[in-house]
């Protein structure tokens, strides 16, 4: 099982790496367009939605993705890609509140987490696209940044980790981990911040937004383990071998690319 998840973890970053880099942004476009259609597959199949229900479920959201990319690539609005950002900030709070057994009842957390999976796709695929638009090397960025504060996280819990992050929601998680994760994206920031050619007078404020991006990552993991568990499943499908679904390959990346984006628009970094 190891040695498979190794090859094909090799294989997939080849894929994605050479994805980003030499496809132009239409083609850019439409790979991670069905990347998040696959995902949504996934989405439907753990909100509990069976045959016909599951593929409308992803029509719908194949036409909603469509119809708020012609608002962001053809209307140059933004805003889209904001509320996916702000639902980010948000969904912190609502892991906090999460209790497996708790209010609201089982069918409203499920209705919810239905309408979450366009709040989470949809911005995400946006954002991507339009960094892709701006600098290809971005969207390298932003991925290489998610796997350091994720293996960074990983290592320090294994070695130091005593107080769980998220005990109701994966055990797996510590605060330890997630400080070394923190401690490793910080010099990564600042290679990125020189190698970029970020301004001077910005340093601060990119690193700083790296290590919001880093925390935000966490909420997109732990916000899938939520979906995961409310369905009872191990992983969101078995299309990666060793890996498991898409969706456990871009839980993390869901939740950073919009605030990465709209942070770096806000001071003109990354505009469109």
């Amino acid at each position: 099982m190891l040695r498979l998840r190794i090859i094909t973890g090799l294989l997939l970053a080849a894929g994605v790496t050479a994805a980003v880099l030499w496809l132009p942004n239409p083609a850019f476009a439409a790979f991670t367009l069905l990347v998040m259609l696959i995902g949504a597959w996934e989405w439907a199949r753990l909100v509990g939605f069976e045959a016909a229900p599951r593929a409308a479920f992803v029509v719908a959201f194949g036409l909603a993705t469509l119809g708020v990319g012609w608002l962001v690539f053809q209307q140059a609005q933004l805003w889209p890609v904001v509320v996916g950002a702000f639902w980010w900030c948000v969904v912190p709070v609502l892991l906090a509140m999460y209790r497996p057994q708790g209010a609201p009842s089982f069918a409203a957390r499920r209705n919810g987490l239905r309408v979450a999976a366009f709040l989470t796709l949809v911005p995400a695929w946006c954002a991507l696209v339009l960094l892709h638009a701006e600098r290809p090397v971005l969207v390298l960025f932003l991925i290489l940044l998610i796997a350091t504060a994720d293996s960074a996280a990983y290592f320090a819990g294994r070695r130091f980790g005593r107080v769980r992050l998220a005990p109701e929601i994966s055990p797996g998680k510590t605060r330890e981990g997630l400080l070394g994760a923190l401690a490793a994206v910080l010099p990564f920031a600042l290679a990125g911040a020189w190698l970029l050619d970020v301004e001077l007078r910005l340093w601060a404020y990119f690193v700083l937004l790296c290590l919001l991006t880093a925390l935000l990552s966490v909420a997109g993991d732990l916000f899938e383990s939520v979906l995961k568990r409310e369905a009872g499943a191990k992983d969101s499908g078995a299309i990666l071998p060793g890996h498991g679904g898409i969706l456990d390959r871009i839980d993390s990346l869901t939740a950073a690319a919009p605030v990465f984006l709209v942070a770096l628009s806000w001071v003109g970094l990354a505009v469109r």
